[in-house]
């Protein structure tokens, strides 16, 4: 039997975001998202492998000083995304945004596998650095892509529930591999971790996504655009029947920009803000736990395993669980309250942890801790890519996020200087200094800032948000 797709409802007049935005939630952007969504957790994987190899490997074997890690922390989480998140994101609004998450992607595998055949410090700052920058460039463009194709209704739950499946994949990665490799088997997890962007999402990048249509047609090749976004249609109405009419809004078109209007009169306010909440963030609430959180359990008598087991349960079930939840939740919220909400409820989860350390030493107990943490720190992180990506239009939309998030990572070279100092000054009164970094300054300053000064976005187009 030969199955017709009903037809698609012509849209004369209407252009390439409006059409994009009247398509269903249906596995033909579904598999866009995931597909996204599937290279920030293969990247992010190598991201902090340092800091998890560092206090069972490099560390009891005396390969280099604690001193000497804080510093590889600073370029292979810091230094070395600010430039990929920079140089990746202007070539991904230059050269499109599918041809660069290819090299970005190959970049990341490539820098972080030589890793597993050398303990030498200098090496490893420069490989674990170069391989970094695929990082930046891999997270300064997937979220760009996923702003891009998700329909203005459904963006909140397209992003959320891709990445809701990017944190199980993460974590089937990073953690499940660490826990039956590591520390004994430490070269064979690098190998894991580095294959994961070179032999899995390099493939399904070429094979899956097509280019960006918004940004096809923002760089005047309207006529790609149009066959991408007609191939789109068509999928998508044999999967939900007849589209609806596009909603033609007139939407005043703006002069091009380039990435100097980032800091002119129309963007400045938005930009300072997000490039203060990005370094506040980075240096606290991610990067802190990140660098620092497992030499900490280390150091109150916590084994390989039951860090790497406590931080799988908790990611396994409160940061899907949220996501999802948050996905659900859609546009019916405002993107600056989830932020707010995800900070407030990492802050707890840390608190936790001290008791889990004193009060009640046990797996069961840390376990609740880092599902608490989890949940708050995915909640915060993934609404705060969001918000960036749909904070700026189209043609600038890569540097922007590159300039903003990518900027925001020198708070994660900070956060080994800044979190390093007070976990060392204050570890004879429980380490509270990096626990008051992290939680005050670094989780719910930025949200609060946020929350007061941020734009609205709850279901609105990108035309409307940012122009066009």
């Amino acid at each position: 039997m030969v199955t017709i797709a009903p037809p698609v409802v012509s849209s004369p007049g209407a252009s390439i975001g409006q059409r994009l935005d009247r398509l269903p939630l249906t596995w033909t952007l579904w598999r866009l998202g995931l597909v996204a969504q599937a290279g920030w957790a293969l990247v992010i994987a190598s991201d902090g492998i340092a800091a998890r190899i560092y206090p069972f490997v490099w560390g009891p074997a005396h390969a280099f000083d604690t001193a000497s890690f804080s510093l590889l922390l600073v370029v292979s989480t810091g230094l070395g995304i600010v430039v990929g998140e920079y140089a990746f994101a202007a070539l991904a609004d230059r050269f499109g945004r599918r041809r660069i998450l290819l090299v970005a992607a190959a970049v990341c595998g490539l820098g972080t596998l030589p890793a597993a055949f050398t303990d030498n410090f200098y090496l490893l700052l420069l490989l674990l650095g170069l391989g970094a920058t695929g990082i930046g460039g891999v997270i300064a463009t997937n979220i760009v892509y996923m702003a891009e194709v998700a329909p203005s209704a459904a963006r909140g739950k397209m992003t959320q529930s891709s990445q809701a499946f990017a944190i199980f994949l993460l974590n089937g990665v990073a953690t499940v591999f660490a826990i039956a490799l590591m520390p004994q088997h430490y070269q064979a997890y690098i190998a894991v971790i580095a294959g994961g962007p070179l032999l899995v999402y390099v493939p399904l990048v070429a094979w899956v996504l097509p280019e960006s249509p918004r940004w096809l047609d923002a760089h005047g090749r309207h006529d790609q655009a149009e066959k991408i976004v007609a191939r789109l249609e068509r999928d998508s109405a044999t999967r939900a029947g007849a589209l609806p009419p596009p909603v033609i809004a007139d939407v005043a078109v703006e002069p091009r920009v380039g990435w100097r209007d980032l800091f002119g009169p129309r963007y400045l306010r938005r930009t300072v803000l997000l490039l203060i909440c990005w370094i506040l963030g980075y240096s606290g609430l991610v990067y802190g736990p990140i660098g620092f959180m497992a030499l900490y359990l280390a150091r109150e008598g916590f084994s390989a395993r039951a860090i790497f087991t406590a931080a799988l349960i908790g990611s396994a079930i409160g940061a899907p669980a949220i996501m999802l939840a948050s996905g659900r939740l859609n546009e019916r919220f405002e993107r600056r309250y989830l932020i707010l909400a995800g900070a407030a409820m990492a802050s707890i989860g840390l608190l936790l942890v001290i008791v889990a350390t004193v009060l009640w030493h046990s797996l069961v107990a840390l376990s609740v801790a880092q599902i608490l943490v989890s949940s708050g720190f995915y909640l915060w992180l993934f609404n705060m890519y969001t918000y960036t990506a749909v904070a700026y239009p189209t043609r600038i939309r890569s540097v922007a996020t590159g300039w903003t998030d990518g900027f925001g990572h020198i708070g994660s070279m900070l956060s080994p200087l800044i979190v390093g100092t007070l976990f060392t000054v204050t570890a004879s009164v429980g380490y509270l200094g990096f626990f008051a970094y992290v939680i005050i300054p670094g989780a719910l300053v930025p949200a609060l800032l946020l929350t007061r000064f941020g734009v609205n976005q709850r279901a609105a187009p990108l035309e409307a948000l940012t122009g066009v």
